[in-house]
């Protein structure tokens, strides 16, 4: 392998050439196609990968069984390295976005490699930094909710919740209380009344407006049931998906450190 292709990898940037003549022979090749499988969560992490050339995409399954994509990975970036730094089983799945070819380095080499050469542990340590902004910015930058709502919602669902809105006010039912007092105080007299007792008139009328008001808070009760159960998903995903990712990287943080260690002491 030429190690001008390894020397633009970052993790691999502040080696020298005799350092990078060291590790070409302990790499080796591997391509997929699109949407191929690199590695399931939970199977046992034995390889470390470095991706030459596409994207691949980091998932985990949510409580339903279903994928929740946590991060996309790109040329010079690398996956894998979690299970490699403490032995356990694989934390997430990568599935390739497009078609990919990676540099795979095994787990003895791996740890051997960063044991002579703390630089790249530091350089480990500055990626997985840059990871956890990464994160915190799309966690600050997750769409709201309610935004999402209010630009997909039509004339009729805005027109529920604002008559909504106003039927529950205080203005509005000051209003009728008074519309009804002066109606009936009017009409008990008989020289005045247009809707003498049992003021048939003014029932017809309430009733119509007791059965549309009743059609637009039904409306906007179930847009307001919708607004919810989107919130509640969002912050699920949202809480799943920093979870992993805080976790993932304490564990990294850890692992590396103690390596450096190693390697100074």
């Amino acid at each position: 392998m030429d190690i001008r292709l390894l020397r633009k990898i970052p993790l691999f940037s502040r080696l020298g050439d005799a350092e990078l003549s060291r590790l070409d022979p302990l790499l080796r090749v591997q391509t997929y196609g699109a949407n191929e499988p690199v590695i399931w969560i939970g199977e046992a992490g034995n390889e470390v990968f470095l991706i030459q050339s596409g994207r691949v995409a980091v998932s985990t399954p949510d409580e339903t069984g279903k994928d929740v994509v946590l991060s996309t990975l790109g040329p010079g970036e690398f996956f894998g390295d979690l299970a490699l730094l403490d032995g356990g089983p694989r934390s997430a799945s990568v599935r390739t976005i497009e078609p990919c070819s990676m540099l795979v380095l095994g787990r003895d080499d791996f740890l051997t490699f960063l044991r002579q050469h703390p630089d790249v542990a530091i350089d480990m340590l500055a990626t997985i930094g840059k990871r956890y902004r990464e994160t915190l910015e799309k966690l600050r930058g997750v769409t709201n909710a309610n935004e999402v709502i209010e630009k997909s919602a039509t004339g009729w669902e805005r027109t529920a919740d604002i008559i909504a809105s106003i039927s529950a006010s205080q203005p509005f039912v000051l209003a009728h209380v008074a519309w009804f007092g002066i109606w009936i105080l009017l009409n008990v007299f008989p020289v005045l009344a247009w809707d003498p007792f049992p003021f048939g008139l003014l029932t017809l009328i309430v009733s119509l407006e007791a059965i549309f008001l009743s059609i637009f808070v039904l409306v906007s009760a179930n847009r307001s049931g919708e607004k919810d159960r989107i919130r509640a998903d969002t912050d699920h995903q949202v809480n799943m998906k920093a979870q992993y990712e805080i976790m993932q990287l304490h564990a990294e943080l850890d692992r590396l450190g103690q390596l450096i260690k190693q390697a100074d002491a």
